[in-house]
């Protein structure tokens, strides 16, 4: 709207207001070979009772390789979960949550914090091969 200088995400925070973040993070291989072995030993670290087998039909995949190493390093799963809860009694309650790994994003971020500030809508995900 002309004259709306208003900041995007600028709400006033209120009771029962409900909270979404879409992170997006951009990522290049540049060692599949060394990036999967490295990912199945990381799996063997995070579930310490799975076998080499287990771990090498478990993490298969892009898909697989790169959530295994971001719940290792606490972006995702249970120790994100379990530092994010110590903030209950500040005020903010977890729910749940959900990743989508895309391949080949035509567009992929520039590195740095401002540099894609200006290309439009980020989080919009590529057309799939799937849709009409």
């Amino acid at each position: 709207m002309p004259g709306d200088d208003r900041v995007i995400g600028d709400d006033p925070l209120v009771n029962g207001m409900a909270l979404s973040l879409r992170l997006r993070r951009d990522f290049t291989v540049t060692d599949a070979g060394r990036l999967l072995t490295v990912a199945r030993r990381i799996y063997r670290e995070l579930n310490p009772d799975a076998s080499a087998a287990e771990a090498s039909g478990t993490v298969t995949c892009a898909a697989d390789a790169l959530f295994v190493i971001l719940e290792h390093v606490g972006l995702l799963g249970d120790a994100a979960d379990s530092r994010l809860s110590g903030h209950a009694a500040d005020g903010l309650a977890v729910g749940g949550w959900g990743a989508r790994i895309v391949i080949d994003e035509p567009a992929p971020l520039l590195p740095g914090p401002r540099s894609n500030c200006l290309r439009g809508d980020v989080f919009a995900l590529p057309p799939s091969d799937n849709e009409d």
